[in-house]
């Protein structure tokens, strides 16, 4: 099978791209290289069926010229920040929700069929239903959210309009080799520049789950595989969960650190638009057979150790300004 990954050199894309090339399909990684990091797909060159091509999916001829004869597209590329929403009120706009539907006309115009896309448990804002199931309806509290619960409305029109096949992740945070940004990130950077003191945002008691990027992986390809629909829609998680401040303290024993003073910026969110307590129902995911082989805690000292043996990822990431 011919597969195109859009944001294939990032976190989650290169891990599904490695994936691809070792089952045997013919892989293009396409990715404007605002966030990935060339180490996470250079041991693929040369290999016959692997292919980089440097592209924005805003780039829509571009894109189309790459897709000729895609059968199956991952779409991973996203602007993933959730944070910055509440300055940039176009950033998601363009780069989630523009991206998508470009995404969507290349596949139209070439005849790919199928379309496998990383949405966000952040669709669901702050759910009253915990775990929350897929059935639980779209209310995002950033702009984040409303782009990708935007984008999963556009692919479902798209699937109807011209006979595709979706399949629609919501996912957690995920952690776990090749990671780049989020808590443990945040959290490591900041002990690095002071080992005396970790600065929270919130009041700690956030409650979140994290899910191993393997794990995920599996999951992604196990729906792939098995889900039967026309529009496939998954919830993708860990069952363990914890707040932020037991998360810290993971990540702080973890790495070392010793007599570490924990302050809290206050307030019972990491930031405007954040979600304070995120588990979601996995049930439907673990009919396919699939089980995550890593609970959070676990998950949260992988990640860090990771970081730590691979300084250079900080950098690179930091070098970004991203």
């Amino acid at each position: 099978m011919k597969t195109l990954v859009t944001g294939g050199a990032g976190f989650i894309g290169s891990h599904i791209v490695d994936r691809l090339v070792e089952r045997g399909d013919e892989v293009v990684v396409y990715d404007n290289m605002s966030t990935g990091i060339d180490d996470f797909i250079n041991h693929h060159e040369g290999k016959s069926n692997f292919r980089f091509v440097k592209g924005d999916i805003l780039d829509l001829p571009k894109l189309k010229q790459e897709m000729q004869g895609v059968e199956l597209v991952f779409h991973m590329a996203a602007h993933a920040d959730v944070r910055s929403g509440f300055e940039d009120h176009k950033i998601d706009f363009d780069q989630n929700l523009v991206g998508t539907i470009n995404v969507l006309e290349a596949m139209k115009e070439t005849g790919a069929k199928k379309i496998a896309f990383a949405s966000t448990s952040s669709v669901y804002g702050d759910a009253t239903v915990i775990p929350t199931p897929e059935t639980y309806p779209f209310f995002p509290t950033s702009l984040y959210g409303s782009s990708k619960a935007a984008a999963e409305t556009y692919i479902s029109a798209f699937c109807e309009y011209y006979d595709m096949t979706a399949y629609i992740f919501r996912f957690v945070s995920w952690v776990g080799e090749r990671y780049t940004h989020g808590l443990v990130f945040d959290f490591l950077k900041k002990l690095e520049a002071d080992s005396t003191k970790l600065h929270i945002l919130g009041d700690g008691t956030q409650r979140k789950s994290y899910l191993y990027v393997k794990d995920g992986v599996d999951a992604i390809f196990t729906i792939v595989e098995k889900a039967q629909d026309k529009i496939n829609v998954f919830n993708l998680g860990n069952n363990e969960i914890l707040t932020v401040a037991e998360s810290a303290k993971e990540i702080v024993a973890e790495a070392g650190y010793k007599d570490v003073e924990f302050e809290y910026a206050g307030g019972d969110k990491g930031w405007i638009g954040d979600n304070k307590y995120v588990l979601l129902d996995t049930q439907k995911l673990q009919s396919l057979g699939w089980q995550p082989t890593k609970n959070t805690r676990e998950s949260l000292r992988i990640t860090t150790r990771y970081l730590q043996d691979n300084p250079e990822i900080i950098k690179k990431r930091s070098e970004k300004n991203v």
